[in-house]
């Protein structure tokens, strides 16, 4: 058996590499010329971060909701574009049924959280 049929590319469900999935969606997105390039960052980040962790059913939105926060917070609160386009886009997901207000009020608890962090002074 040769090594290129015990490690293919592609996994047995003719998944491709997360990667190559991951710069073609970096790829589309930046095509796209009626949004801005926060609007498009959230996007990616957003794409990238379902597709590792495989969110496949709409019940699992709410926790993705929730980790994507935990996992993005820090770098969202510095970013204040980028965060109020993911609020944005949390009410876009309670527009379509896909969370619900108190997810919301979660991810936004959690970003609260990173934000005062953020803005407390440094202690000696």
């Amino acid at each position: 058996m040769e090594l290129d049929e015990v490690f293919p590319n592609q996994d047995s469900e003719d998944e491709g590499d997360v990667e190559v999935k991951h710069i073609e969606d970096k790829w589309r997105i930046g095509a796209f010329v009626d949004i801005t390039e926060d609007e498009k960052q959230i996007m990616i980040l957003w794409n990238d971060f379902v597709r590792r962790q495989r969110v496949l059913a709409d019940g699992h939105v709410p926790w993705a909701c929730e980790a994507f926060s935990r996992f993005h917070g820090q770098d969202l609160v510095r970013r204040p574009q980028q965060l109020w386009y993911w609020r944005l886009f949390l009410i876009r997901l309670r527009d379509h049924n896909l969370i619900d207000p108190k997810t919301i009020n979660k991810c936004n608890l959690i970003l609260e959280e990173y934000q005062d962090k953020a803005s407390a002074p440094a202690r000696s």
